[in-house]
């Protein structure tokens, strides 16, 4: 599911929604959050991976992570000017933390992640799937205005495929892992 074009905010409220978030390391719950996609990557690639945070915020908290956690990770945010030759490279993982729900457009910028994979790599993807269909109207992840695209799993498959990649849950109900074949 996706919210209409005529329905998106212009890309200057989108930056000044996020203005009001405390994407900061001084906010434990929202590192403590951001540390479980760390895990993940971890597990899935050792020291001398490349991983590339895609849409990292303006504070680029998981590229800072990773790094503390030996990993060489780089920080790509177009909407504050991170990384702008990033999708020049080539990574073993690409992480899209909170980020799919957002893109404009889904298939062409999962296809461009897909074109920076190497052979056997991986997404790791977190987003929220939608409860239900029935409740997705008073859903709080629905009520946000930067939300374009909401997903059901088999619908995180479809949206994976797209660009060429298999989708599988990591961990709990919000983490996935997207994989290019090699």
């Amino acid at each position: 599911m996706f919210v209409p074009k005529a329905q998106w905010l212009s890309v200057d409220d989108e930056r000044a929604r996020y203005a009001h978030h405390d994407n900061t390391l001084a906010n434990e719950g929202y590192v403590r959050f951001l540390g479980e996609v760390a895990e993940v990557v971890c597990e899935l690639a050792g020291p001398e991976a490349r991983v590339l945070d895609f849409g990292s915020g303006q504070n680029a908290i998981l590229t800072g992570l990773l790094r503390s956690r030996g990993r060489n990770a780089k920080a790509y945010d177009p909407l504050y000017g991170l990384g702008p030759n990033a999708l020049r490279d080539t990574y073993d993982v690409i992480v899209a933390c909170e980020v799919i729900e957002h893109l404009r457009d889904l298939r062409a910028e999962l296809t461009s992640i897909a074109g920076c994979l190497r052979s056997g790599s991986h997404v790791v993807a977190r987003t929220q799937c939608y409860p239900s269909l029935a409740e997705l109207p008073s859903w709080w992840y629905a009520r946000d205005p930067t939300h374009l695209n909401f997903f059901a799993e088999p619908t995180l498959a479809v949206a994976a495929g797209l660009a060429g990649l298999r989708c599988r849950r990591a961990r709990g109900a919000d983490i996935f892992v997207w994989s290019l074949p090699g």
